[in-house]
């Protein structure tokens, strides 16, 4: 197969197109998670494609689609695979990143659960492209029915000639593994989930070298996510010009957005990057159950932003986002309702990265895990001072930039936004002992 098959059609909502979803297009249906499903509905032409082009055209491809990573970094796709090396003779991995574990985060256990063929793919296509001969898939400990049905599609998938050797009679040889993780939120960073493949101790290593010079065994490794690698998957079935088509001109492609809080509809919606969050709140979410204050626009680890129209008019991509003061991040977007005290919403983002912390270096392990907790445990419970709020900034800034990987920096995210916009509650919970929202918050209970 030499030409990319006919894209969707275009459907409509509202007074602008939207693109028939891809991603999901497959998501809930009665055994879509078989191979039989996956081929009666075009699977495995993408992979076709990708032998008749050739390694380096595939990578060109991805370059020319402007696929960015969906993990959160927005790091450009095909530029990232064309830093492995080439002709050096070494065993080369690639490696799925399916440890799903921010809070706000949850579109990638479905692809996981309802679609595995179409990662699956998507990892056949990176690895002939990046001369990798194997790959892992990293699965959070507790997607336990999607590592089940990951590893039941590997299973159809080396019996139909798909995996294995000389896969498809193109002389390319390419296996995939599943690997368990343990719960960890470290391991979503990428060379801590390295260490946690080779049997080690989940702690970040030092950079560099890069995982592409020097990744799993010392080895040429390259990492994407979920989300990144079945949208290559589409991009090599349609072509990289219908990929170009949708979202912004920096921001390419469709987008899985997720929606979680008080909302009429939460869930998972795909559209394309640069939808606004007026529309996935009010025309895709049904709209908020109650009034809010505050966004978080793209998993925890991103800055708050207020609620008002400049940020609801703010299209969903990645320039735009950060221009507005955060970021995309996986798209995870969080209401925060206006009844609820601030400072007890961001303890509890405080004590999640405090408890995830792998204690490796100084300023997380007794900044984050020992300080701020500490701090705002102490602010809850009512026995605050005038001073607390500023020894919390003091003490971000000792911690901001200084930690060994991007914890530290995710957890400061909320902090020092949330007392940005909301200085006030933090102001009065210090000097008076008093949430000023006492009605929704459980400020005193242990």
């Amino acid at each position: 197969m030499t030409v990319a098959e006919p894209a969707p059609k275009p459907i409509t909502s509202g007074k602008d197109p939207r693109f028939a979803p891809t991603l999901y297009a497959h998501v809930g249906q009665p055994g879509s998670w078989t191979l039989d499903f996956y081929l009666r509905h075009g699977g495995y032409q993408g992979v076709r494609r990708a032998f008749a082009l050739g390694p380096d055209a595939v990578i060109e491809e991805v370059k020319k689609s402007g696929l960015r990573g969906r993990g959160g970094a927005g790091f450009a796709t095909g530029l990232k695979w064309s830093f492995m090396p080439l002709n050096d003779g070494k065993q080369h991995y690639i490696i799925c990143n399916a440890d799903e574990s921010e809070p706000g985060s949850f579109k990638d256990r479905y692809l996981l659960s309802e679609d595995p063929h179409q990662l699956i793919e998507g990892m056949l296509i990176g690895g002939y492209a990046m001369r990798a001969s194997v790959g892992y898939i990293y699965i959070r400990g507790e997607y336990v029915r999607a590592a089940e049905r990951v590893w039941a599609a590997i299973h159809e998938a080396r019996a139909a000639g798909l995996l294995g050797q000389n896969v498809l009679g193109s002389g390319f040889d390419f296996d995939l593994q599943v690997h368990r993780g343990a719960g960890a939120y470290i391991c979503g960073e990428e060379t801590a989930l390295m260490n946690s493949l080779e049997g080690l101790r989940a702690n970040p290593r030092l950079k560099p070298p890069f995982p592409a010079a020097a990744g799993l065994y010392g080895m040429p490794t390259t990492i994407n996510n979920v989300e990144t690698f079945c949208a290559a998957t589409q991009i090599l079935k349609y072509g990289a010009d219908w990929h170009a088509r949708m979202g912004t001109e920096k921001s390419r492609g469709m987008k899985l957005f997720q929606i979680s809080g008080p909302v009429r509809r939460p869930g998972v919606y795909e559209l394309p990057l640069g939808t606004t969050f007026r529309e996935l709140i009010f025309e895709w979410a049904g709209g908020p159950l109650e009034d809010i204050k505050a966004i978080i626009p793209g998993g925890s680890s991103c800055p708050m932003l207020p609620w008002d129209d400049r940020t609801l008019d703010t299209p969903m991509d990645y320039e735009s986002v950060a221009a507005a003061g955060s970021m995309l991040g996986t798209g995870g977007v969080t209401l925060i309702p206006r009844a609820d005290c601030i400072v007890n919403v961001t303890w509890n983002l405080v004590r999640f990265y405090a408890h995830e912390s792998c204690g490796k270096c100084t300023p997380c392990r007794e900044g984050i895990s020992g300080w701020m907790v500490r701090m705002y445990e102490k602010l809850v419970r009512g026995h605050g001072q005038p001073g607390d709020v500023q020894l919390i900034l003091d003490m971000s800034d000792n911690i901001g930039g200084r930690s060994f990987c991007a914890l530290a920096d995710a957890c400061l995210g909320p902090v020092l936004s949330s007392i940005k916009l909301f200085r006030k509650e933090y102001d009065t919970l210090a000097q008076t002992g008093q949430p000023m929202y006492p009605a929704r918050s459980r400020w005193r209970e242990s």
